[in-house]
Formats: C-alpha cells, sequence, structure tokens
C-alpha cells in the first residue's frame, strides 16, 4: 500500500468533509481506512464516522463530541484538541482535495492489482491475470467522489418550475443553433448543452465541411466558444478552410495567397472580435485516443488558460479508441460514442457534434433503396432520390444508439455538380424525425447555406443573431404571461 501522502491540515480536512458531505463520506468509508491517519485521534474520529455509518446513520461532529465522554480522561484532553481543529477547518479546496484523493485510492488499487495479477501470471496462468488486471481497471475508472445525479421528484416541482423559467430566460446559452433553418425545426432551436449530434456521410461526403461549418458558425453567429478536436490529417489544413469559409473566397485562392487588400482587413477585423472564442486542437500522432484525452485537454484549457467550451466538436467518432479495453473495432466505436455521451454531461455541460462513416454501398443496395423510398410522399417525392439512414451507418449501429441527433449528408453525381446537398434528419431523442432539407454545399467555399430560407446564411451572423433574439424574446414573452396567469388564477 502507498503510503497517506497528506500532512495533517489535509487530513484534517478530509475528515471535516466526510462530517459535512455524505457523498465524500460513502466514498471515503469505501477506500480509507482508520489506519491511514497519522494520529490515533484521527484514527478515532474516522472509526466514529464508519461506526455511524455502518448504524445506518450520519455523523456529525455533535455526534463526535459526545462520543469524547467514552475517552479515557487522560486521552480527552488531547482528543479534543483535534476535533477542535477538525471543527475550525475551512474546506475552500473542495474540488482540489477530492481530486487528490482520488488520485491517491486510484494508484492504490492500481499497485494492488498489478501485484495479485503477477502472482496470478506467475503461478502459469496468463489469461486470468489479463482478465484480473481488465477487472481492476474498471474499478479503477470508476472512482470519482462526484455526487450522485439523485433527486427527490415529487419534493421538487418548485425547484423544476423556477428552472423551467430560468431555461426560457437563459435558453440562448443553453442551445445552439446550426444556422440551417430545416435542421433547427427538428433541433427545437439547435443541439443543446448535455447533446451528442452525429452526422453520417460516405467517404469524402462532407462530414469534416459540415463540422468545421458547425464550429465556426457557433463562434461567429452564436458567439459562443468551441474546442474543435481533429482526429486525422493537419491542423494547419483545418484553418485554411476555416480562413475559407471567414473570407468567403475560393480555397485554390486562399492557399495560395491571392485575397485581396479589403477582405483581408475584414478578416483581421473579424477575427479581432471573435478572439479566444476557438481552440483547435489536433490528436494526429498515432490512432490510440480516447475520449479521455479529450477531457484532459478540456482540463487543461480551463486550469492554465480559464477557457471553457461551450460546444466540443469531434472529427470524427470513428476514429476515438474505447477507454477500455475493447476486443474488437466495433466495440471500440461503440465505447468510443458512449464516452462522447458521458463527455457532454460533463463540468456544466457541452454540446457534442460528431460524425460517422456510413457503409460503402452497392449498386443493388441503392437500388433497393429507390425502390422502398422513391415512391414516398413529400420531400422524397420532391426529390425523388434515396438518402443514407442511420441504419446504413459502418459497423454497427449500436455505437449511435445513445446520440440525441442522428442526421445524413447526401449527395450524387449530379448535386455535387450543382454543389447541392441533400440532409436527412433521421432521428432526435428516440423519435423519428423524417425530415429532408436541401443545402447549397459549396465545398470551394467551405460553406453549407440554407436554399429553404436564403436570408438564413451563415455568412450573415447579424441576421441570425437577431433572429435568435427574437424567437427568444417571444418565449419569454409566453412565459411570463403564463406565470402571471398561474400566479393569478
Amino acid at each position: 500500500m502507498i503510503a497517506f501522502p497528506f500532512n495533517s491540515e489535509f487530513q484534517r480536512k478530509i475528515i471535516r468533509l466526510a462530517l459535512t458531505d455524505d457523498g465524500f463520506a460513502t466514498m471515503g468509508l469505501k477506500y480509507l481506512q482508520a489506519s491511514m491517519f497519522e494520529s490515533d485521534a484521527m484514527r478515532w474520529v474516522w472509526r466514529q464516522v464508519e461506526h455511524e455509518r455502518n448504524e445506518g446513520r450520519r455523523a456529525t461532529l455533535l455526534v463526535v463530541r459526545d462520543r469524547l465522554r467514552d475517552i479515557d480522561e487522560v486521552l480527552r484532553p488531547r482528543y479534543q484538541a483535534v476535533v477542535d481543529a477538525i471543527e475550525q477547518e475551512v474546506v475552500r479546496e473542495e474540488a482540489f482535495i477530492k481530486e487528490r484523493l482520488a488520485e491517491f485510492i486510484k494508484r492504490n488499487m492500481f499497485v494492488a492489482a498489478y501485484n495479485d495479477s503477477q502472482s496470478i501470471y506467475n503461478s502459469g496462468r496468463p489469461e486470468q491475470a489479463m482478465q484480473a488486471m481488465y477487472e481492476a481497471s474498471q474499478s479503477i475508472q470508476q472512482v470519482s467522489f462526484a455526487p450522485p445525479d439523485r433527486g427527490w421528484f415529487y419534493d421538487e416541482l418548485d425547484t423544476r418550475q423556477r428552472a423551467y423559467l430560468d431555461f426560457g430566460h437563459r435558453e440562448f446559452d443553453s442551445m445552439f443553433a446550426t444556422g440551417i433553418d430545416g435542421v433547427d425545426k427538428v433541433l427545437d432551436g439547435g443541439l443543446s448543452r448535455g447533446e451528442l449530434g452525429v452526422w453520417i456521410a460516405d467517404s469524402k461526403g462532407g462530414k469534416s465541411m459540415m463540422l468545421r461549418f458547425l464550429a465556426a458558425h457557433t463562434c461567429r453567429a452564436l458567439q459562443r466558444n468551441v474546442l474543435l478536436i481533429i482526429l486525422e490529417g493537419r491542423r494547419q489544413q483545418t484553418e485554411a478552410q476555416l480562413d475559407t469559409l471567414h473570407a468567403g473566397i475560393l480555397y485554390t485562392n486562399l492557399k495560395r495567397g491571392i485575397i485581396d487588400r479589403e477582405t483581408y482587413q475584414q478578416l483581421q477585423s473579424e477575427y479581432m472580435a471573435l478572439r479566444r472564442r476557438l481552440v483547435i486542437r489536433a490528436m494526429v500522432k498515432d490512432w490510440s485516443y480516447t475520449a479521455a484525452d479529450i477531457r484532459a485537454e478540456l482540463d487543461e484549457l480551463r486550469s492554465i488558460h480559464g477557457w471553457i467550451p461551450d460546444m466540443v466538436v469531434v472529427d470524427y467518432g470513428d476514429l476515438l479508441r474505447s477507454q477500455t479495453k475493447a476486443f474488437s473495432e466495433e466495440e471500440h466505436q461503440r465505447n468510443a460514442f458512449g464516452d462522447l455521451k458521458s463527455l457532454t454531461t460533463q463540468d456544466f455541460g457541452y454540446a457534442v457534434w460528431t460524425a460517422s462513416q456510413a457503409q460503402r454501398p452497392s449498386k443493388e443496395m441503392w437500388k433497393k433503396k429507390k425502390k422502398e423510398e422513391g415512391d414516398e410522399g413529400g420531400d422524397f417525392k420532391v426529390w425523388g432520390k434515396p438518402v443514407i439512414r442511420a441504419r446504413d451507418i459502418a459497423d454497427s449501429y449500436n455505437k449511435i444508439r445513445r446520440a440525441d441527433f442522428i442526421g445524413s449528408i447526401n449527395q450524387d453525381e449530379k448535386d455535387k455538380q450543382e454543389n447541392i446537398a441533400r440532409l436527412w434528419l433521421d432521428r432526435y431523442r428516440d423519435n423519428a424525425a423524417g425530415r429532408l432539407v436541401q443545402v447549397r454545399q459549396h465545398l470551394d467555399r467551405m460553406m453549407f447555406v440554407d436554399l429553404l430560407d436564403p436570408l438564413n446564411r451563415p455568412d450573415s451572423p447579424d441576421r441570425v443573431q437577431a433572429d435568435i433574439e427574437k424567437r427568444l424574446k417571444k418565449q419569454q414573452e409566453a412565459a411570463n404571461k403564463k406565470q402571471e396567469a398561474a400566479n393569478n388564477g
């Protein structure tokens, strides 16, 4: 066992937290033993915490003080002084203490697991040794002092109503419009914090361009912070593509430095207003990156630079690996998408966009699709072409079961010639969305433009911002009237 690496003050604060925070006490008692504390007095206090919890009661300072009467009179003054010191501790570093304690516990668990698996391996059972280490690694990943996500439903109506009204007032803070009107209607205004959105497309079908467009639009039109993770290609290429989108010039011209002075000055002016809005992080050195690496990047940006994104864009999900051991490519991808979904609920909540590859279609598959879907009414009758459905995703549909939104980007040769793309909005929150939106996909300018609403252009942020504020104002007025009616009723 690794020696307890914390000084007296740190140990007193651990006990103070256990006496005031039930969740912390539950985790602490699970992993910490009284023998770890440096003095007999602190070990005695920790045993009181254990005793009360074993009896189904909560340990408090009052209980501990009352138990001091049972201490030998010779020892009582010293124990009393330690209890007084614990009570006087003011814990301002709660997050740091929990982080350091979790790290200590994980190290202890790893050392124990390593020694056990080594013994099993040396006894001639290598398969059992690997299985033991794998199971231990899963237990290590679960060590956390975060409070459980629990609530007393029937007791908290007033709290929820205040949250509903607050959300209506702060909707702009919680959801992020895409700038494509048809998509935003299905998303009820935009992708929200805590949600994972996935775009499916064929190889070279516009997945990366869609993700870069969404990142730029969120920064430019919504004035929000975005972390863009790229898992293949060069960061400089991504930067050139985004410069093209912002400048509104041809990609081939920008790469050659062909940009007039007026456009360049406009670009400088806009970028000045968007400073610190977008971080592009390349993770391309190997093929082993996981959502844990994205988590580490978030922590570094926050702790070192004081920067927190509202949205995370991952280009693209199929290239992530599982945080835990996986035995197949399908399992790697399924676990990686689950890890991304878990990321959406961390901290203050993130909206996360990513993409995935579609199955490589055969001619027979497309003939079957056209036969099945070509005669359907509505949008299919207008455009008369089959689309990629969620079920057409490569490897396994299971990897996107936890996604909140699933859409696809569709183009045939004629569409490409006309710079047209058809967005099939397959599902949103377990409900079939079933909507087709046609957009101009101008890859030479790195842009998606909604053809059904020409005014709603991603290169006109003032217009988009005005529309959002107008909609939110109407919703807030409606919420106020409803609340006023409830108060009067």
